[in-house]
């Protein structure tokens, strides 16, 4: 069996008795520790994959020096955390690549979020069990038979409920944090993944019409943005100087000529009521 693992990073500071902390640095999710605990568990290869930056890159380091046996990097350089489902339909590429049986998330991250299942299997078409709290024939506590092409989960419902259930493979799982707790790996593991190579996908082979900012934004199409009324009534002036355009832009001009505004010589209450009277006129308030 072969599973992918996501490897996403979380921000992580250490603030000592006397108050002092130190700056933020990106590790290893533990949610996607505790994934990758549960992968090994049922797989015969894992493979981890990281998407997003140096961050990103780090933590499937971090995973190959926990067991896993190969390492996938989706490169470019992220101006802020990546949107739930930019992530999980590049991730979902990535596994379309390659398919494996399954695809397995930490359920709960500071990175991205416990979404990122549901959207993933929702781009493959894949079935998905979340919340998974114990998996293989273990999970049922009885003799219920499991396929060839299935796996056995338990899974978490509420506080003291949980439900044993049997998931067609190929499937994505959500692992919950309580599943295990994570040990380190032993050394000759650790030396080993930290002389692994880490296959890199420059992020344009995977999602050709995506770039650094719109990974950032979300589903956003240029059908929302609105053209601002307030300068130049939605079109930029054409005509005149570059100065003469700013000035009408920013409605101290017209077409007649520019001016660089007017000093109003009076007192405060009075400039004021003269401003919000132009700004009304004008229809900028």
């Amino acid at each position: 069996m072969r599973a992918m693992v996501t490897a996403r990073p979380e921000p992580h500071r250490i603030v000592d008795n006397d108050g002092n902390a130190e700056p933020y640095h990106f590790q290893f999710s533990i949610d996607d520790r505790v994934a990758l605990e549960a992968a090994l568990e049922i797989a015969d290869e894992v493979i981890a994959v990281g998407i997003g930056g140096d961050p990103a890159r780090s933590s499937v380091r971090s995973a190959l020096e926990r067991g896993a046996d190969r390492g996938i990097h989706v490169e470019y350089d992220p101006i802020d955390n990546v949107a739930a489902e930019k992530y999980a339909t590049v991730l979902g590429r990535v596994v379309a690549r390659d398919p494996p049986d399954a695809v397995v998330v930490g359920h709960a991250s500071s990175f991205v979020g416990a979404e990122i299942a549901t959207f993933t299997a929702d781009r493959l078409n894949w079935p998905c069990a979340t919340r998974t709290t114990e998996l293989g024939q273990q999970a049922l506590g009885t003799n219920v038979d499991v396929g060839a092409d299935e796996i056995a989960i338990q899974r978490k419902l509420a506080i003291g409920h949980q439900e044993a259930i049997v998931v067609e493979l190929p499937a994505v799982i959500g692992v919950d944090s309580g599943f295990t707790d994570p040990d380190r790996a032993p050394l000759d593991t650790v030396v080993a993944g930290q002389r692994a190579d880490i296959e890199t996908i420059p992020l344009a082979d995977v999602m050709p019409r995506e770039s650094r900012f719109s990974m950032s934004v979300g589903p956003v199409t240029i059908e929302d943005v609105t053209p601002n009324e307030r300068w130049g009534r939605g079109r930029p002036p054409r005509t005149g100087t570059v100065e003469e355009r700013i000035y009408r832009m920013l409605g101290r001009g017209s077409d007649e000529g520019s001016s660089a505004g007017e000093q109003i010589d009076t007192s405060p209450e009075e400039a004021a009521e003269r401003v919000v009277t132009y700004l009304e006129e004008h229809q900028l308030l």
